[in-house]
């Protein structure tokens, strides 16, 4: 084949797949403008004549598919900020935290390097009863030396279809084992923490909106209520949504029936008003929900229903504000686009979504001088894009605009002493020496603590450790700062010991541990 043909056969691979594209745009916008053949021939002449001058004659070699891609991405970004392009391998992961469930061998891995560890063994998975243990180095799969591959690649020799196996080869110290494993479907669980945190007062930790959200969430409602539970603080912070379905019914437990939940309307759908139906668990009894500046979406449906009838006290800091419904094309390499059809409102009326007629650019970056000014204000209502009232069910006054606002503001933490903590945390060094436990202890911890109950009453972080942890920060160029230091050793200590247990006992134990040291759960207890 000669080179002209070569480039005309690539050329036309690319003008399908944004026919596609354009063809699933079109059939959205088609209600208001009818393309005719000769336009959208038009057009898919003018972007094939581009793409033959960029293969002809760019100064460089081009990949024209990702080229192609990233072309595709531009038209989608011209729309707004959400309108996104996914690769076949994006779009099947997505689909997977949808879904709430992917075929594998029920194992975390955890990266240091090049080098692959198992970092946890998720209970009830495939292997739970292999033998293995977290800080093993998996050294090969299926016979096959996995050192230095990077992560996705491992991860990919890991997954395979549920029943079959695979040879997993790990390094424990001195020994190595080989040991083989039945893959199987792995929960990909969203309800990371639910127990009671005092005798009265349940907590909820929901970290998306999977396909399984609700049904979590009403057997861990469930069981809180069963537990004596007549308040419940739903920890929202840094979800940033997924399913509408699982938003909804997730409302639908705490509002009584009739009470709407939110609306849905675009240019090309007519409003769509989701109500509340009978049956929720928990339609009475005290609610506080938790969110913060990384809360988006469907957290934003829930909190938003919750404030406007009145049912709830939204407690943090103002929500992301990202209010528009996508609907995804799938289209036939594997790909899929998602495409904004309608926007969400909240039973007042109020849009969550902010504004972004200014561009994708100006959208992220306001995003985040709206971050650096409310750091410094203790006014919730700072950078109010919108002032409109709109009135809850009992009349009183919120804001919309973009995202939601609290009904209590818990202001950012502005104690200086968290400096030299928060740089521990941001270079790993809090992650990096609780693993170190776990890599080089795991056996003799689980024989000692062979319960997580045990584990958090006796266990506590050695001094050795600690000074551990302060040589390892100044290796990274972390100065040891010993007044913060001091200050902050409870809290220091607090997350390397809910580290290690998350590594041997799963990240329902992390968030346990974590808790009695959370700050804006501790404000939010005192508020309710």
């Amino acid at each position: 084949m000669d080179s002209e043909q070569r480039n005309t056969n690539t050329v036309n691979r690319i003008l399908i797949l944004i026919a596609m594209v354009l063809g699933a745009i079109i059939g959205v916008m088609s209600a208001s403008h009818f393309y005719t053949q000769k336009e959208y021939a038009s057009l898919n002449e003018k972007i094939g004549n581009v793409l033959t001058l960029v293969q002809d004659n760019y100064v460089d070699t081009v990949d024209i598919d990702s080229v192609g891609d990233r072309m595709i991405a531009a038209i989608l970004s011209e729309l707004d900020p959400h309108c996104t392009y996914l690769s076949a391998r994006d779009a099947e992961r997505t689909e997977e935290l949808m879904r709430g469930n992917f075929e594998g061998v029920g194992i975390v891995l955890h990266r240091e390097g090049d080098t692959t560890f198992i970092g946890q063994i998720l209970d009830d998975g495939p292997s739970s009863a292999s033998g293995l243990l977290p800080g093993d180095f998996i050294w090969a799969v299926d016979g096959v030396q996995v050192t230095g591959m990077p992560a996705d690649s491992v991860v990919a020799r890991l997954r395979g279809p549920s029943r079959s196996k695979v040879k997993i080869t790990i390094k424990r110290k001195l020994s190595t084992k080989t040991v083989t494993i039945r893959r199987g479907l792995v929960l990909h669980k969203t309800v990371m923490y639910s127990d009671m945190i005092d005798r009265t007062t349940g907590y909820i930790l929901l970290s998306s909106f999977s396909s399984t959200s609700h049904e979590e969430f009403h057997n861990a409602l469930s069981l809180l209520l069963y537990k004596g539970m007549k308040n419940l603080i739903l920890d929202l912070r840094g979800n940033g949504g997924g399913s509408l379905e699982s938003a909804v019914g997730i409302a639908n437990e705490f509002l009584p029936k009739g009470s709407l939940i939110v609306y849905t309307q675009g240019a090309h759908q007519s409003r769509e008003d989701v109500i509340a139906r009978a049956g929720g668990l928990f339609t009475e009894g005290k609610l506080t929900v938790l969110v913060d500046e990384s809360s988006a979406s469907a957290s934003e449906v829930v909190s938003g229903a919750l404030q406007d009838n009145d049912r709830a006290t939204i407690i943090g800091r103002r929500t992301f504000g990202k209010g528009l419904v996508q609907r995804e094309f799938h289209l036939q390499d594997g790909s899929s686009v998602l495409l904004t059809v309608a926007r969400y409102y909240t039973p007042s009326g109020r849009c969550i979504q902010r504004p972004y007629d200014q561009g994708t650019d100006e959208y992220y970056r306001d995003y985040l001088e709206q971050l650096m000014e409310e750091s410094y204000a203790d006014n919730p209502t700072l950078h109010v894009t919108d002032s409109t009232p709109y009135r809850t069910v009992g009349g009183r006054v919120v804001y919309g605009g973009g995202g939601i606002f609290p009904d209590q503001l818990i202001p950012y933490h502005k104690d200086p002493s968290f400096v030299y903590y928060n740089k521990l945390s941001s270079h790993g060094i809090l992650t990096r020496a609780a693993f170190e436990q776990v890599r080089l202890h795991a056996e003799e911890l689980l024989k000692h603590y062979p319960s997580l109950d045990l584990f958090c009453n006796h266990y506590s972080v050695s001094n050795s450790l600690l000074e551990h942890v302060v040589d390892l920060g100044e290796k990274a160029d972390v100065p040891f700062d010993k007044a913060s230091f001091e200050v902050q050793r409870r809290l220091i200590s607090t997350i390397i010991k809910a580290y290690i247990a998350e590594s041997l006992y799963g990240q329902q134990a992390f968030y346990r541990i974590f808790l009695t040291e959370d700050e804006d759960v501790k404000q939010a207890r005192k508020m309710q």
